[in-house]
């Protein structure tokens, strides 16, 4: 079986390329058609035209992508597309190249007999596990739609979440790259210029800028060094961030610094709240859902609370008071559980609660921005002032000697 690359039109009229395994030409430009799109060209592939798999540089889709995604796909299944049919035309409309890949590969194993859930569960880098047993669980009821839709939902409700602390995070990581630039530039390529200059005064420089002028001379002379260790030390944070010390440092850390606490927690909350409620919603039975929801929180000390709640719930505690003896999640958590559990209806609880800790964690991220900004001016002001000051030392002591002559 050989790959042909094809470059075809799709329903908006945006051209889209890609590639495809298959027998013939003939059998290749069938497949390109089930995509969904109307072909232009369909050649063998070869050095020249291959596409360049570096599929260790892909990223996997985002939560906006796969919202897209599942609604596209309960807008097609409610027509009454077949399911086959319906991931070709959903994958030639995929922008994201591992759900691209992931949805066409998917739809040749339907093809040959495997189920949706089990096809997904093939490419974890595509559907994450939570995503394929919901999917599983709405094929076993016969409510894949309402899967789909509350995926879509929860997908979309976590992109705008991430968007938010995103934009609020990105001026003070930019400001704070500056401050960093800045304050290399100016030891490594403007006080060495310095240097001589501030020694022809005939005076004794002050130690600050005595000191000043060794770090300047010692940024010069180990450029190479110095770039070379912070490229090291970024890439040893991160991976110590993934080891287990890591995690519970790491996040010991956020639910502890003043800055951040308040934001960690009422994402967490809401996570919580949010995948709990579309896992119930689907049929999924508690524990499987509090276990596969603990898989999903970032912050360690969360993912170790809901193992403990799942452990509870499996004996018969009532989920309320298994969250209540973690003490990691406020009060009107566990409060708007059992009211949940008194209603019996502890879907729209959760709904209700996710929606209230979404929009404090709205004012959270921009009570954070609005501290952050003035804190990083701040640090600014007291990292480039010092070295200001210190070259203007020798110069103010100079006027000075030349005003008592």
């Amino acid at each position: 079986m050989a790959t042909f690359t094809y470059t075809a039109i799709d329903s908006s009229g945006k051209q889209v390329k890609g590639s495809v395994a298959a027998d013939s030409q003939d059998a290749a430009t069938a497949k390109v058609k089930e995509l969904g799109v109307t072909p232009i060209s369909v050649a063998q592939g070869s050095a020249l035209n291959a596409d360049i798999n570096l599929s260790f540089m892909q990223k996997g889709p985002k939560p906006r992508d796969i919202s897209v995604f599942c609604r596209q796909m309960v807008s097609i299944l409610g027509a009454g597309v077949g399911m086959s049919d319906a991931l070709g035309m959903v994958a030639g409309q995929t922008e994201n190249p591992v759900l691209k890949n992931a949805i066409a590969g998917c739809r040749e194993k339907i093809e040959q007999g495997s189920s949706l859930s089990e096809a997904m569960s093939e490419y974890p880098k595509a559907f994450e596990e939570v995503f394929c047993t919901m999917v599983a669980a709405g094929e076993e009821s016969g409510s894949l739609d309402i899967s789909f839709t509350r995926m879509g939902e929860s997908a979309e409700k976590t992109a705008s979440l991430k968007a938010l602390i995103k934009k609020s995070t990105m001026y003070p990581m930019v400001l704070g790259i500056v401050v960093v630039v800045v304050v290399f530039v100016m030891l490594t390529f403007i006080v060495p210029k310095f240097e001589s200059f501030l020694g022809s005064l005939g005076s004794d420089l002050p130690a600050f800028t005595k000191a000043l002028v060794a770090a300047g001379n010692f940024c010069k002379n180990n450029v190479v060094y110095i770039v070379l260790f912070a490229i090291g030390f970024i890439v040893f944070i991160k991976r110590f961030k993934k080891t287990n010390v890591g995690k519970h440092i790491f996040g010991k850390i956020s639910m502890n610094a003043p800055v951040v606490k308040n934001l960690t927690v009422k994402t967490a909350c809401a996570n919580l709240m949010r995948t709990l409620s579309t896992m119930l919603a689907t049929g999924i039975n508690m524990v499987d859902a509090i276990e596969i929801t603990g898989a999903t929180m970032t912050n360690v000390f969360y993912a170790e609370a809901l193992d403990k709640i799942k452990d509870e719930v499996a004996l018969g505690t009532p989920l309320s008071e298994a969250i209540e003896h973690t003490g990691v999640f406020p009060d009107m958590v566990f409060h708007m559980a059992a009211i949940g559990e008194e209603t019996g209806n502890l879907v729209q609880m959760f709904d209700t609660t996710a929606d209230y800790y979404d929009e404090e964690v709205k004012a959270a991220t921009e009570s954070l921005t609005a501290l952050l900004e003035p804190m990083v001016i701040v640090a600014l002001a007291g990292i480039v002032g010092p070295i200001v000051i210190a070259l203007l030392m020798p110069m103010m002591s100079m006027y000075s000697s030349l005003s008592e002559m």
